[in-house]
């Protein structure tokens, strides 16, 4: 299956911190699956990232230390306290079956953490895993940056990338899907607030982003994003409206 990628090239942001001459040979090999997160077999009635693997990841990484720190003065991250964790989603298996998985995570600081581009399964060899996008907390429960939304696998497991035009993972060695039916790209991104609600988020590389409703048991749009561009002094992505997160 071809694939068409629109790449934007970027060189700001805040939670997923990379660098522009980053390589595979250089990049971090995520261990999963992580033991803390349990695997969600396929089928899930989804082919994109369930929200049981999702509640799962965010009850783990966020009862790591300072993963909740937030000013409750300025809203913003608390520097040598509050902590962004990352980990690495991929799919492995054949393609009759399937499991989602997550890798152990990796500690970043209080505004960045660089998520793993390459995963080492425990069960199975390279061939049969598919790295499908990272999962972040960010403490203070703002929406994705413009480096969250510009990181995403590709064919050379290059994760410096911007936004594609489909939501497909790459093949890595080969399109992965689920008897026939494609996989798609999703990242994700926790949080929560000090009122102790809890934020979950998924985004693709379309730019679209979600946040899952406990009271509607689904996914809610929450509009589309892409990265700033190279050129603007602007930290924060471009909106076709700016994205407000759910409050219940």
């Amino acid at each position: 299956m071809k694939h068409v990628f629109a790449f934007l090239l970027l060189t700001v942001g805040c939670a997923t911190s990379l660098q522009p001459h980053a390589t595979s040979q250089e990049s971090l090999v995520g261990r999963g699956p992580w033991s803390e997160v349990p695997a969600v077999e396929m089928p899930t009635g989804d082919t994109t990232l369930p929200i049981s693997l999702l509640q799962d990841v965010a009850d783990a990484l966020l009862k790591r230390p300072g993963a909740k720190a937030c000013d409750p003065v300025t809203g913003r991250p608390i520097v040598g306290l509050s902590t962004e964790y990352c980990s690495t989603f991929y799919v492995a298996g054949d393609r009759d079956s399937l499991s989602w998985r997550v890798t152990e995570p990796i500690k970043g600081n209080h505004e960045a953490c660089n998520p793993f581009f390459a995963v080492r399964d425990a069960d199975y060899p390279a061939a049969q895993v598919w790295v499908v996008g990272y999962v972040h907390n960010h403490p203070c429960g703002t929406t994705p940056s413009s480096n969250d939304l510009g990181t995403w696998p590709t064919d050379a497991f290059d994760p410096y990338v911007a936004m594609a035009e489909v939501r497909l993972v790459p093949g890595n060695p080969a399109p992965a899907s689920y008897k026939n039916i494609p996989i798609e790209m999703a990242s994700a991104l926790v949080a929560e607030l000090q009122d102790g609600t809890r934020i979950i988020l998924r985004y693709f590389p379309t730019g679209e982003i979600q946040q899952w409703s406990p009271a509607k048991a689904g996914w809610v749009p929450l509009g589309f994003c892409s990265p700033s561009s190279t050129s603007s002094r602007v930290r924060t992505p471009q909106c076709s409206e700016p994205p407000r997160l759910l409050r219940e």
